[in-house]
């Protein structure tokens, strides 16, 4: 049951939820939920509780119209479960669901993530159920990547470089006319994908350095290089130089932002970055400011120098090297000359 629940203003997150859960420590008794509430509108409801079986900080979220999973399809983490739940009396007509730490789950690391969802669900209020929902999973699914990289929350200087590299590759998507849906949907690095984007028949990979001559790229796999799966293949490779009238990792993120404000994007784009690495409430570490001094296209074909699992010998699995991209020939210098060859029409 929600009993004795009451409400706070929709300010600083993390410190309500830290003073919502200091407040109803060992107040569960049973197997109900003692909460208070957190957010609310007629869509959606989120509520800072425990449960009298485990006491375990939670974050119940309700939302209308939602549907109704099998608890086979919700995500989960080492440090955190995510169910679907019931909470009886006022709140009846939402399909609830709660994201409870584990026992071994790190305390502050739950709860930026828990702060996180509620300033989603504050953002996407206006929304439908499912869509509601929608954006609810992917940004659970970005904590999971960004959990599975065991850090303190911060990047490190050469993935700041590559990510604002794949920003600016983002950028030149939209610009060279895939609408801002279709070009975040392509970048799926992030989560895992084969390569950093893939659009139509083919894929991209980023590579950037901040070197002022040369261009060394780090590669990471034996499947990086390969276009076996997605042809044609290229690398976009991005000379950036550090400048004090250029932009900060977070100030990139927030010119793509405000590019594409209109078409709906942005909790998407966040679960992305999120996926990357990269933490909003983290973003006074990034004090770098980077300007683009080069963004070309690199057709990699049967002629270019590289290691794919056919050309290495089978006993070996894994293999990290660099390549000088300078042998590789450049194609195009933005994403509109070749759209047409990756099966986008623009």
């Amino acid at each position: 049951m929600l009993d004795g629940s009451r409400t706070m203003p929709l300010q600083n997150e993390e410190l309500q939820l830290a003073s919502a859960w200091r407040a109803l420590s060992g107040k569960a008794e049973g197997r109900g939920w003692k909460a208070i509430e957190i957010f609310n509108s007629p869509r959606c409801l989120v509520l800072a509780g425990r449960k009298g079986n485990g006491n375990e900080e939670s974050l119940l979220i309700g939302i209308a119209g939602a549907p109704a999973p099998d608890e086979s399809q919700l995500p989960r983490s080492q440090g955190f479960v995510f169910v679907r739940t019931d909470l009886a009396g006022e709140t009846s007509g939402h399909t609830w669901f709660a994201l409870s730490r584990k026992a071994n789950g790190q305390l502050p690391m739950f709860t930026l993530m828990a702060a996180d969802l509620t300033s989603l669900v504050a953002k996407v209020a206006l929304q439908d159920g499912p869509q509601i929902y929608a954006s609810l999973i992917a940004r659970i699914r970005g904590w999971q990547e960004f959990m599975k990289r065991d850090r303190s929350g911060v990047l490190s200087a050469d993935e700041e470089v590559g990510l604002i590299g794949e920003l600016h590759v983002l950028m030149n998507l939209i610009e060279g006319g895939l609408s801002p849906v279709d070009a975040v949907d392509a970048w799926v690095g992030p989560d895992d994908g084969l390569h950093d984007f893939v659009i139509g028949t083919g894929g991209v990979e980023a590579k950037t350095t901040v070197a002022p001559v040369g261009f060394i790229a780090e590669i990471g796999s034996l499947d990086q290089l390969d276009d076996a799966l997605y042809r044609p293949l290229y690398v976009a490779a991005l000379r950036l130089s550090q400048s004090p009238t250029g932009k900060t990792l977070p100030e990139h993120f927030e010119a793509i932002l405000e590019e594409t404000r209109d078409a709906g994007v942005a909790p998407l784009l966040e679960s992305r970055l999120l996926s990357a690495g990269y933490v909003e409430s983290m973003r006074e570490h990034y004090t770098r400011r980077f300007i683009l001094k080069e963004l070309t296209y690199r057709l990699i074909d049967e002629s270019s120098p590289r290691l794919t699992r056919s050309n290495v010998p089978v006993p070996v699995h894994r293999v990290q090297y660099s390549l000088d991209l300078d042998s590789v020939p450049v194609v195009a210098s933005n994403f509109r000359e070749i759209s047409n060859i990756l099966g986008f029409s623009n």
